[in-house]
């Protein structure tokens, strides 16, 4: 029996992470306990205290180019 080729192994890999996500999103949204507005405040809430907590970690360390910039960008005013 010959071994599948590296290439069929990454697109078996994405189609189901592809395929998971959909399933996941799906059901996410239809068994949500709360409205979306509020689901959306929290996610947006949330991550905000996930992003203050890690640049609080990340002072006083030297930063590389890349985490730099997205410390910019989230921080931007709109």
């Amino acid at each position: 029996m010959q071994k599948p080729k590296v290439g069929k192994k990454i697109f078996r890999v994405l189609t189901g992470v592809i395929i998971g996500s959909a399933i996941g999103s799906i059901l996410g949204l239809t068994l949500a306990p709360k409205k979306g507005e509020e689901t959306r405040q929290y996610l947006k809430d949330k991550s905000m205290e996930v992003f203050l907590e890690s640049k609080k970690a990340l002072e006083g360390k030297k930063m590389g180019f890349f985490k730099r910039l997205l410390v910019k960008l989230l921080t931007r005013k709109k």
